[in-house]
């Protein structure tokens, strides 16, 4: 069972005019040589996400070394998939680049949103990014049709391995609309073109459970997986706010859900004691961390905690 310490929180932005809110949300870890870089959505005078990044100095994850509030992937073309709003997901080394997953929001009318998944490439170290395509990587599909996104992809061997958020449906809570998504897999030769199993991962503990930011490393022998999870119903920062969860699985398919050992609880008071969201869980320089929000899915900022001891 993992055991986590909390190191704080880290992070958070302070009210600005270039930006309507003060989020620094879904936290997604790229390890430099010199620096620990946390990209992030922020939000903008119109309310529209957009990727930035803060730096960590690398020998003291609790020390800032430089914040880049400025959006780093310009929006899409109107009508495009990511023209109201980009959420970094994954980053990881491809060669001599680096390859950003990301988020991508439309507005709806019969329900709030639409999200789907696109690919951007840095050539200059992760301090920019272009879109590699201008439409998504992962969409609905006739088996799969409502979202697909916030992907956790791991490189093994020949094969990319991917854990993504699959919607199931919209369900009607009151006078609106909620989504309601599950964890699932895919394979990729090229981490481009994906085979999807269709087959959820972590199972749900009732019709209205939903799970979001899944995050996996290789540990032991076992692929272990964190993620958020929470009721449809009093979700934002109320009773049936996100939580973190646990699940640990032999081949990566087949998982075993343990959110009891997930090593990290809310705290009484403070900035996550109303909810935990979104943990991003890395390993740098032979240690193992837990990058996650807190409260208003992260509006209160990012926090930091060390796995301290696996029992």
């Amino acid at each position: 069972m993992p055991q986590f310490r909390k190191l704080g929180r880290i992070f958070h932005l302070e009210p600005s005019l270039q930006r309507s809110t003060t989020h620094a949300q879904v936290p997604t870890v790229f390890v430099k040589e010199d620096v620990v870089r946390v990209y992030f959505a922020a939000r903008g005078t119109d309310g529209k996400s957009y990727p930035a990044y803060v730096d960590l100095a690398r020998e003291d994850l609790t020390k800032i070394v430089n914040v880049h509030e400025q959006p780093i992937i310009c929006l899409g073309k109107p009508g495009t998939f990511d023209d109201e709003g980009i959420m970094p997901a994954c980053a990881i080394t491809h060669g001599e680049e680096i390859w950003m997953y990301y988020s991508g929001w439309n507005q709806r009318v019969t329900v709030p949103y639409h999200n789907s998944t696109g690919l951007a490439v840095s050539r200059d170290g992760g301090n920019s990014f272009s879109r590699m395509f201008e439409g998504p990587i992962l969409d609905r599909t006739p088996s799969e049709p409502y979202i697909a996104v916030t992907p956790s992809i791991i490189r093994d061997n020949d094969t990319w391995r991917c854990w993504y958020i699959s919607g199931l449906r919209w369900e009607k809570i009151g006078d609106r609309f909620e989504p309601v998504y599950v964890i699932k897999y895919a394979t990729s030769k090229n981490g481009i073109d994906w085979v999807r199993l269709n087959a959820t991962c972590i199972p749900q503990a009732h019709p209205l459970e939903a799970f979001s930011h899944p995050t996996v490393i290789r540990y032991g022998g076992k692929f272990h997986m964190w993620y958020c999870y929470r009721h449809s119903r009093d979700y934002r920062d109320g009773e049936g706010s996100y939580q973190i969860g646990y699940g640990v699985s032999d081949d990566g398919t087949t998982w075993s859900r343990k959110d009891a050992e997930a090593g990290i609880l809310p705290t009484e008071s403070g900035w996550d004691s109303t909810m935990q969201c979104y943990p991003s869980v890395i390993q740098i320089d032979h240690q193992i961390y837990m990058f996650y929000n807190g409260n208003g899915f992260g509006q209160s900022g990012i926090g930091l905690a060390v796995l301290e001891r696996w029992e």
